[in-house]
């Protein structure tokens, strides 16, 4: 009797991939290879070589700008909201979030021209912005503009406890909004069945959750740079939307772009906001300035862990 031949191994799952669109020629090109070779698949069988030759393609292409389009990003077009949007930004500032987000510099609201928003981030996963694109109505009324650049609550975005054990807890979303959120004490009355060993005294609260996502930009001199909300931005120009609802964070001086933008905003201040032709959210239709890459799609983890120690003072 001839034995049963061996069972096939069982495939293995492929990972869940994402189009990475990366903007090339900006900023320096070690990070672009960087970022290439450590997040798009195969990526450290890339031949450094020939992103160097990709990213100094459009480099050229970025410097003709300069001349041919000097001047572009200045006096982005500002209109006013609509009274059903001015409405909803009443309910939006209410908020203890959004007051603890956005206190640092003066804000603002309004309709933001979004061929002339600065970015100062070099890729976007297509996945989310073709979501979005597919997932929303057409034509876009004031409320679900409102809905999409300034919600006033939480997204739909997956949240768990993945770890729970000793002093170590983990969470994971598949968001890169996901965040810890500060810790703070708690009245032990105050919390609904809360089941301790003793008589509790005192609570530290460590929270994690998700931001106060707004579609939000950085205003500076005579220009406009996008803070947050990139895929949503592209997701709306590709719609045909010349201008987006948005909470614009007013700085008056220099160090105000530090507390209100990113690092790399402040760190590379003069590309955004003193070149001629700084990089634009349109420069993301641009084949000349843009390659896409497979990547795995990242999952976002948060990791907290406490320690405690107990002392005997002599006073």
């Amino acid at each position: 009797m001839m034995p049963n031949p061996p069972l096939p191994a069982a495939p293995r799952p492929v990972p869940a991939t994402d189009q990475e669109l990366c903007l090339m020629g900006v900023t320096r090109m070690a990070d672009f290879i960087d970022f290439v070779r450590e997040r798009a698949i195969g990526g450290r069988e890339m031949d450094r070589g020939d992103l160097a030759d990709m990213w100094r393609e459009a480099s050229v292409v970025f410097q003709e700008l300069q001349t041919a389009e000097a001047g572009a990003a200045d006096k982005p077009q500002i209109l006013p909201l609509s009274a059903p949007l001015q409405a909803h930004v009443n309910k939006l500032v209410q908020l203890d979030s959004f007051r603890q987000t956005f206190s640092s510099v003066p804000v603002a609201f309004g309709m933001v021209e979004l061929d002339k928003l600065v970015v100062c981030q070099q890729h976007i996963g297509r996945a989310s912005v073709d979501r979005m694109v597919n997932g929303l109505p057409r034509p876009l009324a004031d409320a679900d503009l409102a809905a999409v650049c300034l919600p006033l609550t939480a997204g739909d975005a997956s949240f768990k406890v993945a770890h729970q054990g000793g002093e170590r807890f983990v969470f994971v979303s598949d968001t890169h909004d996901t965040r810890f959120l500060g810790a703070q004490l708690v009245n032990p009355a105050d919390i609904k069945g809360l089941q301790v060993h003793g008589h509790a005294q005192a609570v530290l609260a460590l929270s994690v959750g998700f931001t106060t996502n707004v579609l939000n930009v950085v205003r500076y001199g005579p220009r406009v740079v996008l803070n947050n909300g990139y895929h949503r931005a592209l997701a709306l120009r590709e719609l045909g939307v010349t201008h987006a609802p948005c909470l614009i964070q007013v700085c008056a001086h220099w160090e105000d772009v530090g507390l209100a933008g990113s690092s790399e905003m402040y760190d590379n201040g003069p590309v955004y906001f003193s070149a001629a032709r700084p990089p634009l959210l349109r420069d993301f239709a641009n084949p000349q300035l843009t390659r896409s890459f497979a990547a795995r799609r990242l999952t976002r983890e948060i990791r907290l862990t406490y320690e405690v120690d107990s002392l005997q003072l002599d006073l």
